[in-house]
């Protein structure tokens, strides 16, 4: 069976997807902007439904104007098409070269392409600690959809704990519609920004920085450095949290714990890329960071495979704007190899323009550190695959009594990463565990992420 075939597909609309689409329009290819959200934007831009009215769509958006005026450029581009709602469940190469594409969408069940940007993305890592899995607790990123996606808040009195660049924003959005915020901790320091070269902090970054941090002190509400949530308590929800100092290493400091009430916990610990699809056609994977590996792209973001290009948090975590210009090069790139109009200049100020972000990505890599220490918070009933209701004690057990000392051995003898989910939240953490327990990294890292259908899917769509 054959599908619609096209020059170039982008899977993805965010600030990666968008940026390569609007590259390959401007060149003169004809893209097909393919994307499981009903609007353009992704999660950094994640908008409300279109029935909504907002008085000022951008207020909660960094960047928002800039990024909808690239989507409006887009629709007027001959050829373009944004294939919206759409999950793709399987990849295939063809023996031609071309990558057909498997949907969940009933009118367009398969699409062929020759020449796919990737641009799925990444996962929100959240550390297990007991409790996690009660009711009230949420991701950071969970709290940002339902404040820009729905206009909700998360809940009356709501600690933001975690680590990484996600937590200073979300806690100043609910702060700035008056929620309740009981604490706001951070499992880093976050003055490792300034440990590195004054390069790695953009005069921008620092701005937007400065602004959140105003409006958190306004409302009297300060960020608590290296201090986490390491557990919460309640009857059917989330009613206390404990937060604790940590050590360096992310070991709680003894005698430190205090128990602070709560009705909601917004939690992450950073990123992982979204390789899935990627695996799934056969990319490397960088796996400097066992437990979140990357595609491994080249200086004009080319996969190992012929054809296939990746942009943004799916070759490493760098933000919107790093991800808006890996996707600039990517669609340049893409766009040439299909024949369109990019001139060497044109490509090689776009290579630049990526290549001055890497002392950024050296300082946003010390920030995003998660420490060794997350291991000891847990108990052995804590729950490690949500999905699987696995707990640390089964896969502790496995690793002890069954010589379960890899990725594979531990989903096959606990079913780790064999639910709903595929491994998306759990993957990171049983990789980290794994580390703990056998003092080495998996020697197989990436194995949770090959999922030979990506998507759910219906019975029928199969």
């Amino acid at each position: 069976m054959s599908g619609d075939r096209v020059p170039l597909v982008v899977l993805g609309a965010g600030p990666a997807g968008v940026a390569a689409a609007v590259a390959a329009a401007d060149a003169g290819v004809p893209v097909t902007l393919v994307d499981l959200g009903a609007r353009a934007g992704g999660q950094y831009h994640r908008r409300e439904p279109a029935p909504f009215t907002t008085a000022r769509a951008g207020a909660l958006h960094h960047g928002l104007d800039r990024f909808s005026d690239d989507v409006e450029r887009l629709t007027r581009a001959p050829g373009f098409r944004h294939v919206t709602g759409a999950g793709v469940w399987g990849v295939q190469r063809l023996a031609d070269g071309a990558v057909r594409l498997a949907t969940d969408r009933p009118e367009l069940p398969l699409l062929e392409a020759d020449a796919v940007v990737l641009a799925t993305g990444a996962n929100e890592r959240v550390v297990p600690f007991p409790g996690w899995d009660l009711p009230g607790v949420l991701t950071v990123g969970g709290a940002q959809a339902l404040l820009k996606g729905q206009g909700m808040r998360p809940g009356r009195a709501v600690v933001v704990a975690g680590a990484g660049p996600l937590l200073l924003p979300v806690a100043a959005a609910l702060a700035r519609v008056r929620t309740h915020l009981v604490a706001v901790t951070d499992a880093n320091d976050p003055r490792a920004w300034l440990t590195g070269s004054p390069r790695g902090l953009r005069p921008a970054t620092v701005k937007e920085g400065a602004a959140h941090l105003a409006a958190l002190t306004r409302r009297g509400v300060r960020v608590r450095p290296r201090t986490a949530a390491i557990a919460a308590h309640g009857d059917g929800r989330v009613e206390e949290v404990v937060l604790a100092r940590l050590a360096r290493d992310w070991t709680p400091v003894p005698g430190s714990e205090r128990t602070v009430p709560a009705d909601a916990l917004a939690t992450s610990h950073g990123f992982v890329p979204d390789v899935g699809l990627a695996v799934g056609l056969g990319c490397t994977l960088d796996t400097t960071e066992a437990t979140a590996p990357a595609v491994a792209v080249d200086t004009l973001q080319a996969t190992s495979v012929a054809g296939v290009w990746a942009a943004g948090e799916l070759t490493g975590v760098g933000g919107a704007r790093v991800a808006a210009h890996e996707g600039t090069v990517a669609g340049l790139a893409a766009a040439r190899t299909l024949g369109g109009t990019v001139d060497d200049t044109t490509l090689e100020r776009a290579v630049a323009r990526r290549r001055a972000d890497a002392p950024f990505l050296r300082t946003l890599a010390r920030v995003l550190t998660v420490g060794d220490g997350w291991t000891t918070w847990l108990t052995p009933d804590t729950l490690l695959c949500r999905c699987e209701e696995v707990t640390v004690g089964t896969v502790d057990t496995a690793i002890a009594r069954r010589d379960a000392d890899d990725l594979r051995s531990i989903k096959l003898t606990t079913r780790c990463g064999m639910g709903h989910c595929q491994a998306r939240m759990c993957a990171a953490n049983v990789a980290g565990l794994l580390t703990a327990r056998t003092g080495r990294p998996p020697a197989d890292p990436g194995t949770l992420d090959r999922r030979p259908v990506a998507h759910p899917v219906r019975l029928g769509d199969l």
